[in-house]
């Protein structure tokens, strides 16, 4: 079994506002290719493996080295808009309503005590924000590679039926995602390297509009991946923030959402539709309702400040974001 507990996300570096956002032009998705070996050094040998439920490993040692010999499918550039080329495999039941029944103002630091209080919990694993990129790590499940060549294990997502290990060059950012079955056998890996850096941005703000992979999660044979950068939506011209669908077997982009519509720490997939919220420092907050075989947003609400965390139980969903605390009816 995955260990679960509730995690903070990693820290956003420092925000930066440029110029006025743009709306981003509608694009093309290209076919998916696998990326070739780049050259990088092989990554040094890890310490032994140790299971956090003390339980051995369940796979072979050399589990890290199945990794490195495999070649992910480096995806082509996303439109960065609203796109759609395919429709993912979804019925079309009408959307959930959310009618909110409780709002309170939280400690902004006791996002703790918001998941143990009302008993919630994300299937999420990352890495100690001081942990030494070359040691091995006690919270990891054993049987995940804890290195991709030269890249580290940033997160792990446990969804039950498949598992999801996010790799990047540190542990603030994630830029592979292998998807594992129930048996932990790798049947997808993918490189979306070019999804992280917007097509439009001032060049000073290179650095801080680099991004990252959010939240991932497959359903009926495609992967469902939030992705962008944290600081002002303006830096990269209004390109920030999106959900994407890919074909898990293809690595083909059937649709991409608007932008600026999911930066919180997950997303929640609810029967025929998706659940996700964006917002930031000085600009709006919202919660928004996606068609999940299109990526349409069927309806937002207003937040009084950016959503971190969403988690379904008992037919209500948590919220819970930078200073308030939500609980919405999903009706």
């Amino acid at each position: 079994m995955l260990a679960v507990c509730a995690c903070q996300p990693p820290s956003a570096p420092p925000a930066r506002a440029s110029q006025d956002a743009a709306a981003p032009p509608p694009g093309a998705a290209g076919a998916a290719t696998p990326a070739p070996h780049d050259g990088a050094p092989p990554p040094q040998p890890a310490p032994p493996r140790r299971g956090g439920n003390g339980k051995p490993a369940l796979v072979a040692a050399d589990d890290g080295a199945a990794l490195d010999s495999r070649s992910p499918v480096r995806l082509p550039p996303p439109p960065f808009g609203a796109a759609l080329f395919r429709r993912a495999p979804a019925g079309s039941s009408a959307a959930p309503r959310l009618v909110k029944v409780a709002e309170k103002k939280n400690q902004i630091t006791d996002e703790a005590a918001w998941f143990t209080t009302n008993g919630l919990a994300l299937p999420m694993i990352t890495a100690a924000p001081n942990a030494d990129a070359g040691g091995a790590s006690d919270t990891f499940p054993s049987f995940a590679p804890e290195r991709y060549r030269d890249h580290v294990l940033v997160k792990a997502i446990g969804h039950g039926d498949h598992l999801a290990l996010f790799y990047g060059p540190n542990f603030a950012e994630a830029r592979f995602v292998a998807i594992l079955d129930a048996a932990h056998t790798i049947v997808a890996f993918f490189d979306l390297e070019s999804f992280l850096m917007p097509p439009e941005f001032d060049p000073k703000e290179a650095g801080f509009v680099k991004g990252s992979i959010g939240w991932a999660m497959v359903e009926d044979g495609v992967l469902y991946i939030s992705s962008g950068h944290r600081t002002y939506a303006a830096s990269s011209k209004g390109k920030n923030a999106y959900l994407s669908a890919i074909e898990l077997a293809s690595g083909q982009l059937l649709w991409q959402s608007a932008p600026l519509v999911c930066n919180a720490e997950n997303f929640a997939l609810h029967g025929d539709h998706l659940l996700c919220g964006y917002g930031f420092t000085a600009e709006p907050d919202f919660l928004y309702v996606l068609e999940r075989a299109t990526g349409k947003v069927v309806s937002k609400l207003p937040l009084k400040s950016g959503p971190e965390f969403l988690v379904e139980k008992d037919g209500k969903l948590f919220v819970r974001t930078y200073d308030t605390d939500y609980v919405f009816e999903i009706r």
